[in-house]
């Protein structure tokens, strides 16, 4: 299948109506997916962020193709039962684009000061496993009874049932324990920026899910070195892509680092640099 790519639009200081002009240019640039990011707040930074889950439905209600997520949902910001219902409700508002990214949890200080979690990761990774359970139960539709060690649902109603059969879903993380549970529940591993340099090492433990990695990027006349981000002309940034792709990677979720390049930087990395990547498969 040909390569994929989406947009991450964290949503820091920008307000709702950049965050749609945004979403709705890269539907119509030709982008599969867009997605946000499910903090109220970025670690060791200052100022708040809109709350995900709201921005994603309001974005999925003014579009009609582009499919919606987040890299990745906190488990621990809601219930399991309650988890399941709005994937339920989102992917019925979108009619069949949700992408269900979730995650244990990155930011411990988070957890804490916003009076969510005190539990420690391997916690905190135990009842991710059993959420994916509870809401994959509860997205077919079916009344759900479901006892873990950490979660118990007695008799949660049968409800609508998602539109797609199965949501797909996405983990995020490079941990041992994040990749052993990639290997057995996850239609689909998601690697962060940070980490894209691991790509050889780390896409054997995903096991069969298939492989996406977030890019910060930024175009430049001239290649800027970078620790994490790949700044300099359309050109280098496609010859960095198109060897990820030739790993495996099958989805390309950008971040655009310039604010004042709108949708045209949008459009230019569709014309200059996704046909490399599309070139690369063939």
């Amino acid at each position: 299948m040909p390569p994929t790519f989406g947009i991450y639009l964290p949503q820091t200081q920008r307000g709702y109506p950049e965050l749609l002009e945004l979403a709705v240019g890269a539907e119509t640039c030709g982008f599969e997916a867009v997605w946000f990011m499910d903090h109220l707040a970025l670690p060791g930074r200052r100022g708040g962020a809109l709350e995900g889950w709201t921005v994603a439905a309001a974005v999925a209600a003014r579009t009609s193709r582009i499919r919606i997520g987040h890299l990745v949902l906190c488990a621990a910001f809601r219930p399991p039962a309650l988890l399941g219902r709005m994937a339920v409700t989102l992917d019925q508002i979108s009619e069949g684009r949700l992408n269900l990214g979730l995650g244990w949890g990155s930011s411990p200080s988070e957890l804490t000061g916003l009076g969510l979690s005190h539990d420690p990761p391997r916690i905190r990774r135990e009842k991710l496993g059993e959420t994916i359970e509870i809401v994959r139960a509860m997205a077919t539709g079916a009344s759900v009874d479901y006892e873990g060690e950490h979660f118990t649902v007695r008799d949660a109603m049968a409800g609508p049932p998602a539109v797609q059969q199965p949501v797909p879903l996405y983990i995020g993380g490079t941990g041992p324990k994040t990749m052993e549970l990639v290997r057995q529940r996850a239609d689909w591993w998601n690697c962060w920026a940070p980490d894209r340099h691991r790509l050889p090492d780390l896409i054997p433990l995903a096991g069969p899910a298939r492989v996406s990695v977030n890019y910060s990027m930024a175009f430049s006349r001239q290649v800027v070195p970078h620790d994490q981000a790949l700044i300099g002309p359309p050109q280098m940034i496609a010859e960095e892509l198109r060897a990820d792709r030739l790993l495996g990677v099958e989805h390309f979720v950008i971040q655009m680092m310039d604010p004042a390049g709108g949708v045209r930087d949008l459009e230019r990395f569709m014309d200059k640099v996704a046909p490399a990547i599309i070139d690369a498969a063939r």
